[in-house]
């Protein structure tokens, strides 16, 4: 009995060491091939970020979203998107030139991605390491270009929270006032951030609806900017360049309400 099932097991262990060999080149030829197409993905990549962009630098310009201004006095403000796509509305009407030699630049500028751009309100250059190109400001629209800029900078949360360049900062609450020691002043600009810009309407509802608003008064060396609550969920921010509303988390409003004033 005992040879019988001792033959009997030989063509299990045949099997299994067939199944196991078949096993092992089907597997062997899955990661070959899994191999060969991460390579080659890997190839189109690298060959994908090699490729030169033909567009015009201005077409480039108009399709980035991330944008920062400078001016001789204010460094990197990250302009807001509606602020952009107002702007890039301007460069519709800008004339291709040839190189312009007498150029002093007010405004400077740059792309996330390293594409800088810089203007004295008559001409607009946008170049990179390998191209550049000038136009031609459209004289109906060098105001508003101007306006827009200032705007974008002076308006923009980015601006407004650079606490290093305050003075003097006091705020009010119906007749109260309330004056910020300079040793405070990043623990308030801590709390001014902000979600997004949007229309006057609903900020305006909501200042009308809120029990509690209050006004901050911001003073630098050659600005000065006034925040105002409306509500627990907007501001309004207002400076001698413009005007623009933002929805914005609680925290500055109980800040205000909790910290500075003490309202129960």
């Amino acid at each position: 009995m005992a040879k019988v099932r001792k033959l009997k097991k030989k063509p299990v262990v045949i099997t299994a060491v067939i199944l196991f060999f078949i096993s092992y080149l089907l597997a062997f030829k899955y990661f070959n091939n899994l191999s060969s197409v991460e390579k080659n993905d890997k190839v189109k990549v690298e060959e994908t970020s090699q490729v030169e962009d033909k567009r015009s630098l201005i077409s480039q310009l108009n399709s980035k979203s991330k944008i920062y201004l400078s001016t001789k006095n204010i460094q990197n403000i990250r302009v807001e998107l509606p602020n952009w796509e107002e702007i890039r509305m301007i460069f519709n009407n800008f004339s291709k030139i040839r190189k312009v030699d007498n150029f002093n630049p007010i405004y400077e500028g740059y792309s996330e991605d390293g594409l800088r751009f810089s203007t004295d309100l008559n001409f607009f250059r946008i170049y990179t390491l390998k191209k550049d190109e000038f136009y031609k400001v459209s004289v109906s629209q060098k105001e508003e270009f101007k306006k827009l800029l200032d705007e974008s900078i002076y308006t923009s949360f980015d601006f407004v929270k650079q606490y290093k360049t305050w003075e003097d900062v006091s705020i009010t609450y119906l007749d109260e006032t309330r004056n910020i020691s300079k040793w405070k002043f990043d623990d308030l600009s801590y709390k001014l951030v902000s979600k997004r810009v949007v229309g006057k309407v609903q900020p305006e509802k909501s200042r009308e609806r809120s029990k509690y608003n209050f006004i901050i008064n911001i003073k630098g060396s050659d600005y000065s900017i006034i925040i105002e609550t409306m509500g627990t969920d907007y501001v309004k921010v207002t400076s001698e360049k413009g005007e623009a509303y933002y929805e914005v988390p609680t925290m500055l409003y109980d800040y205000l309400k909790n910290d500075i004033f003490r309202i129960k």
